[in-house]
């Protein structure tokens, strides 16, 4: 029997015929997740929400369209989600890169490993920082502090303010640059 078949029997109330269809996928799925979650057991648990989901909206995918990238869709959205909630229980400066990891979703297929490239090599140097620049990229971005506030807190002048977080900022690019440029995570 070929998929089209199993997705039509599944549609018609078969539940072995979607387990047919699960065991045809979830080695791609598991795969397609973990390209962008590092945690297996998280992976998991996003591949097998995303077959609950395409099972409670089965009857409205068309059988003749393609299975596979109605489910990666399904389960990009979960991939999505995970980082959105991830970000509310993470530190302030993992936030950023969360955030930034959820553009990158929005990205083409192919864009997304190259975004979450970036995304761990942004982390890893964000890692690497003063403690003292991290906690003033924390104030200014995680939790929106303007620059002129900062530098009052600071005792700094605007002007310095965005200077030193420019050049914060410069040290970021160059260090994610030269990660890239060695294939470190």
């Amino acid at each position: 029997m070929d998929e089209r078949e199993w997705i039509q029997r599944a549609q018609a109330g078969d539940r072995n015929a979607f387990g047919e269809i699960v065991r045809l996928h979830q080695a791609r799925l598991r795969a397609f997740a973990a390209r962008y979650v590092d945690r297996s057991e998280d992976v998991f648990d996003l591949v097998q929400d995303a077959f609950l989901d395409a099972l409670r909206n089965l009857l409205v995918f068309d059988a003749r369209q393609e299975f596979g990238p109605w489910l990666r869709a399904i389960c990009r959205n979960r991939i999505r989600n995970y980082w959105r909630e991830r970000r509310v229980r993470r530190t302030a400066h993992q936030a950023l890169v969360d955030a930034a990891l959820e553009e990158g979703m929005g990205a083409m297929e192919d864009d997304l490993d190259d975004a979450v490239g970036k995304i761990r090599a942004l982390e890893r140097c964000v890692g690497e920082l003063q403690p003292a620049h991290r906690e003033l990229l924390q104030l200014r971005y995680a939790r929106g502090i303007p620059v002129a506030d900062l530098a009052r807190r600071l005792d700094r002048s605007p002007p310095a303010m965005s200077m030193i977080l420019c050049r914060i900022r410069g040290a970021l690019m160059k260090c994610m640059e030269r990660s890239l440029e060695a294939g470190l995570p």
